[in-house]
């Protein structure tokens, strides 16, 4: 995360400047540099909407990559359905045949 933070950071010119621009200190912007500190979800978006899309919400947040990559599988598991016995695709009991 630290090179997407200094991408961030090269985008506003100095920390004092990316703090500026998303309404924390200079001191917060340091501490996501250092990894002292995550970059919230609200400050990720933020950043991406002032940047641009220059900087990636996803680039800065892991928990909005982790979202993104779970939507992306979603998109590629509906090509490829699995049914199972169960109600919302859940294995039904009943339907498991378990060794004497």
């Amino acid at each position: 995360m630290a090179v997407n933070i200094s991408a961030l950071i090269n985008h506003f010119g100095s920390q004092s400047k990316t703090g500026e621009a998303l309404g924390v200190s200079q001191a917060t912007v340091s501490y996501w540099l250092s990894g002292l500190q995550k970059v919230s979800p609200e400050k990720a978006l933020l950043a991406e909407i002032v940047t641009h899309g220059a900087i990636k919400a996803s680039a800065l947040c892991d928990l909005i990559a982790q979202v993104e990559a779970r939507h992306k599988v979603g998109e590629y598991s509906s090509e490829f359905p699995i049914s199972a016995s169960g109600p919302h695709g859940s294995v039904c009991a009943s339907s498991i045949e378990v060794a004497p």
